[in-house]
């Protein structure tokens, strides 16, 4: 992440002090600069002068399940647990923890972004094939290593079955994106992705940790290129092939068609070694959770256009959306006509710009 020098955080609030001189060596005369945030409601501060680089993530009312009380925070801590087990490294170093302020301060992983890296490089450079064939053996570890851990009762998400699916990104697609950002009429439509998401989650199988973010904005490089993991707290239950739709579907670059599908081709094997039950369902269920994955995304763009006025997340839909039309070229799309031809129209007529101006 990256300094935000038009922003000050102020008097420092009791509680930073405390997190950070309690867990860090020489931290008294701690400085909290402000970093540029993500799309979610927290904020980030590093933390310099405090004997080693740290960075406090601030979020003092985190959602929360109702029936469990286990809140985002909880999930990103245990998830970083999980990680750093399974591939010893990748994710922060978690520092300390205050439940009731709702802080976590962790190891900071520096300004490298996946997504920088790769547009300085090239995006068809042999650096950027190499460390995607490394990234997604890490992705197979994490997968499968933390997925036979992980305690779903510690984890404030839903399991990635069909009603999240069709709930969660269906609905979200359909109503965000095309009925209130697109102005499009979702009745026949919604039927269409219930029917969708009812298939898709026929298809899930063995079931691993997926990460749901799993991008090149949440992906850093550390010390001597060393791969890094940001923003799990999504994480839950659910197929393998999601996480690759995220990193293979990415808006923020422009992968070449040729290194996604070597990728895709590729992924069961890396997966095999790892778990040859998740392997075994992966080739059939790909189209139909990537589908998924790019409503969640073309969903989220609206959503933060519309209603969180970040209009800036506009430029990143014709990608995704073209994407999306491509994908849903696909035999397995033929029973679902009216998406087919939902999307297809929008794309063609970039309706999605009405309020980019």
């Amino acid at each position: 992440m990256n300094e935000d020098t038009s922003k000050a955080p102020g008097e420092i609030p009791g509680p930073w002090k405390d997190i950070v001189v309690r867990c860090l060596p020489k931290a008294e005369d701690a400085v909290f600069l402000p970093l540029y945030g993500d799309a979610s409601t927290r904020a980030f501060y590093r933390v310099k002068r405090a004997g080693r680089p740290a960075v406090l993530l601030v979020n003092p009312a985190p959602p929360a399940n109702p029936a469990s009380g286990v809140n985002e925070n909880d999930t990103y801590v245990y998830i970083a647990g999980l990680l750093s087990e399974a591939a010893p490294g990748a994710p922060p170093e978690i520092y300390g923890y205050d439940r009731a302020a709702g802080l976590i301060l962790m190891e900071d992983l520096g300004d490298r972004h996946l997504q920088t890296e790769v547009l300085s490089r090239g995006v068809g450079s042999p650096w950027t094939a190499e460390t995607y064939l490394t990234l997604i053996e890490l992705l197979a570890r994490v997968q499968v290593e933390a997925g036979k851990k992980f305690d779903p009762d510690r984890s404030f998400n839903p399991r990635y079955a069909a009603a999240f699916m069709y709930e969660g990104e269906g609905l979200y697609f359909s109503r965000f994106f095309v009925g209130r950002l697109c102005k499009r009429d979702t009745d026949r439509l919604e039927a269409e992705l219930k029917e969708l998401s009812e298939r898709a989650g026929s298809l899930i199988g063995q079931e691993v940790l997926l990460y749901r973010d799993f991008q090149s904005r949440n992906i850093m490089l550390g010390d001597n290129g060393r791969l890094r993991l940001l923003d799990f707290q999504g994480a839950r239950s659910g197929p393998p092939a999601y996480d690759l739709a995220s990193l293979l579907y990415d808006p923020y670059l422009p992968l070449p068609e040729a290194l996604r599908e070597r990728l895709v081709s590729r992924y069961p094997g890396v997966l095999s070694a790892f778990s040859a039950a998740a392997a075994e369902m992966f080739t059939p269920q790909w189209p139909l959770i990537a589908a998924h994955r790019l409503m969640q995304v073309l969903g989220a763009y609206a959503k933060l256009a519309l209603v969180d006025a970040k209009k800036q997340y506009l430029q990143y839909i014709p990608r995704a959306l073209k994407d999306f039309s491509s994908l849903l070229r696909s035999p397995e799309f033929e029973p679902f006509p009216l998406l087919r031809e939902t999307v297809r129209e929008l794309e063609d007529k970039k309706a999605y710009q009405v309020i980019g101006d």
